[in-house]
């Protein structure tokens, strides 16, 4: 039986851009975004000291924070596995009798000490009792805090700070080893493992350590994204495919793409990636000049928010930059369907852009349909309204300041797709009634347009007399109240007859 590990409140309290979610955006969110950006979610998880302490789950290829969070949530709180710095179920249970004799499994004594035993003091680990927390610090006394507050000031304060939690014994368990410091061939590179969500690295290259690799496998085709920024000075970053499984990076290999900006400007990729094995090499520039620097390296595909069938109306609100550049979200339409997206809230620059899933494959492939791109400068809002086919779908969100946004799209079916390429009347056009300009989307933009003149030079009485600005004036007034006449056409009132406005003036 999985136990649940999300709290919500503790989770918009740390992070108050999340502050006006509700429970279920909240475990969206966490789920879909926030565990792989590192967010805490709970006082009493540690997922890095579940990683460091569990080394078998690295080797079986769980190395996200959302494959450990679902490992620890399906199987490692019921196997009784280290966690938490501040409860361990066997200790627990022997610490508590009454709790022993109730027969309680590991997964129940975990939801008993949230729900109770820590509101009754009870001892809850080798290192830790919050009773004894608070009697041996009379400064948390001095503020009143209460037993909730004492373990969250110990577990985001204490442990760092060197104090006693218990009667006896260290004031925390050791810290988790520092990262491994990638290798310098690809035989010694830094196994990622399978690349699920987002990983993250913070190292150096310079003079001393020039070279430094890293090796990740894609066990299903994915939209993957590299950055490398946090820079000091120059360094380039490449990646490539070991084609033939050797483990090495030979001469002929695939090189999918290398960045070599100059100075300290970010680095990024963006590539489509095959099921295979991948290297990425950070170096420094010709000279060999020290940099820290921030490897992230992103499996788009997962991380994306799986709407589903879009109905209706989603809302989301979230946050892109230099941390978090692109947001994904993928939805799906049954029917032809009306869609209108919104992209507002923001303080800094973003684009939102709209594609079409034509081949089905679940990816964003090169060429494939792009209906929209907005990209108006500024804080300014952006919006998408389109009739689309049944079919599925991708929205990806884009930022280089860091700017938090809301997203809100819709889709009612029941309408007729739109072209994707929309033609433009011409004068020739129009002369040869080539095109019907009920059923296509045009546009009359002036009074004078030599449309409208050699529409009435082939025989139409439409303006007789009144002059082709009269004419053009009727047409407008007459469909759509003065606002401009394509906005009619491209809504077709043929198929779609709507005849609430002032048709009696034609």
């Amino acid at each position: 039986m999985a136990v649940n590990l999300a709290d919500l409140n503790f989770y918009r309290a740390v992070n108050p851009d999340l502050a006006g979610f509700n429970d279920p955006e909240a475990f969206s969110h966490l789920i879909n975004n926030g565990l792989n950006e590192g967010r805490v979610f709970s006082p009493y998880i540690d997922l890095n000291l579940y990683r460091a302490v569990n080394p078998d789950l690295a080797a079986a290829g769980l190395t996200s924070n959302r494959q450990l969070y679902d490992h620890l949530q399906n199987a490692g709180v019921a196997e009784g596995r280290t966690f938490s710095p501040v409860f361990d179920a066997n200790f627990y249970r022997a610490a508590n009798p009454d709790l022993a004799a109730a027969g309680l499994n590991n997964e129940q004594l975990l939801d008993h000490f949230r729900g109770f035993g820590i509101n009754e003091g009870r001892a809850s680990a080798p290192n830790f009792s919050v009773s004894f927390y608070i009697a041996a610090n009379p400064d948390l006394q001095a503020a009143g805090f209460n037993f909730q507050q004492a373990l969250q000031h110990y577990v985001f304060a204490g442990i760092g700070e060197g104090r006693t939690a218990a009667p006896s014994g260290p004031a925390a368990p050791p810290p988790p080893p520092p990262p491994t410091d990638p290798g310098n061939t690809p035989g010694s590179a830094l196994n990622v493992g399978t690349l699920i969500g987002t990983r993250a690295f913070d190292q150096f290259v310079g003079f001393d350590d020039r070279e430094d690799y890293y090796r990740f496998d894609v066990n299903s085709p994915i939209d993957f994204n590299l950055y490398l920024d946090g820079l000091t000075a120059d360094a380039d970053v490449f990646l490539y495919e070991d084609i033939n499984r050797n483990g090495a990076i030979d001469s002929g290999e695939n090189i999918f793409t290398n960045t070599q900006r100059s100075g300290i400007n970010s680095e990024s990729i963006s590539r489509n990636l095959a099921v295979g094995t991948y290297f990425v090499l950070v170096r420094p520039d010709s000279q060999g000049r020290n940099t820290n620097y921030t490897l992230r390296l992103v499996n788009e595909t997962s991380e994306a928010v799986d709407i589903g069938l879009l109905n209706g109306t989603r809302t989301f609100s979230e946050l892109v930059g230099r941390t978090d550049p692109q947001d994904y979200y993928r939805f799906n339409l049954t029917s032809p369907s009306s869609f209108n997206l919104t992209l507002d809230g923001l303080t800094a620059d973003a684009d939102v852009f709209l594609y079409e899933d034509t081949n089905n494959n679940g990816l964003i492939d090169s060429g494939e349909d792009i209906f929209t791109n907005t990209q108006r400068s500024g804080t300014t809002s952006e919006s998408i309204s389109r009739n689309l086919p049944s079919g599925n779908y991708f929205i990806v969100v884009t930022g280089g300041a860091n700017t938090n946004y809301n997203l809100q799209i819709s889709a009612t079916p029941g309408v007729s797709p739109q072209s994707t390429n929309p033609i433009n009347l011409s004068d020739s056009a129009i002369s040869e009634f080539a095109v019907d300009p009920i059923i296509n989307n045009s546009s009359f933009n002036t009074a004078n347009d030599s449309a409208i003149q050699t529409f009435t030079a082939n025989g139409s009485d439409l303006t007789d007399g009144l002059g082709n600005a009269t004419a053009n004036l009727l047409l407008k007034e007459s469909f759509t109240g003065g606002n401009d006449f394509a906005n009619l056409l491209a809504a077709n009132p043929v198929e779609t007859p709507d005849f609430s406005q002032g048709l009696a003036l034609i």
